[in-house]
């Protein structure tokens, strides 16, 4: 088994969760939103991790007609 496939995949699957499913990438536990920013094409929505211990943030870009039906 190739190392860096493995390594690769791993660093996949907590951007996966921490975009999809508003789940820290650095220790899986729930992201709250704090900000939010819209223009005229993109929300961008900044999260940091709910864990008093745990320094995760997470900066998502969605497009506006995913998020309002625009």
């Amino acid at each position: 088994m190739d190392v860096t496939m493995v390594e690769t995949d791993t660093i996949s699957s907590r951007f996966y969760l921490a975009d999809d499913l508003g789940l820290c990438p650095v220790c899986g536990a729930v992201m709250n939103e704090v900000d939010r920013l819209t223009d005229s094409l993109y929300t961008f929505i900044w999260l940091k991790c709910s864990k008093s211990d745990c320094d995760g943030q997470w900066l998502q870009k969605k497009p506006n007609s995913r998020l309002y039906g625009v």
